[in-house]
């Protein structure tokens, strides 16, 4: 497993390990959703918990109707404290359906921010 939290967040996802991918956050984290009123929704650490779990049913979801969630490996800015992931919502054989990015800010080896932003 990689040793950058941003990598082990999406390996323990995939892995279906749902506190794992939680425990990556800090415990002042926040996952800011592109949808909702104002510039999003943002989540605090305990609702993250809660969402994690929606986005794994969610993955079920998609997979049984022949689509599949792409994710990028991390391109790291600013010295290591912000990490990008471009990620994509494609049917089998490649047709990208949405797509967007995820900006993440780190502090002691946690996420501190999760901040998507998506086309559809």
């Amino acid at each position: 497993m990689s040793d950058n939290v941003v990598s082990r967040f999406f390996e323990l996802g995939a892995k279906e390990d749902l506190d794992g991918a939680w425990e990556c956050f800090a415990d002042d984290g926040v996952w800011i959703l592109p949808e909702g009123d104002g510039p999003g929704t943002t989540l605090n650490k305990q609702e993250i918990r809660e969402h994690i779990e929606k986005m794994n049913e969610l993955s079920h979801q998609i997979t049984a109707q022949g689509l599949e969630g792409v994710f990028e490996k991390p391109v790291f800015l600013t010295g290591g404290e912000q990490a990008v992931v471009e990620w994509s919502l494609r049917k089998i054989g490649g047709d990208v359906i949405e797509r967007g990015i995820d900006l993440f800010t780190l502090r002691d080896g946690k996420i501190l921010v999760k901040d998507v932003f998506r086309k559809a």
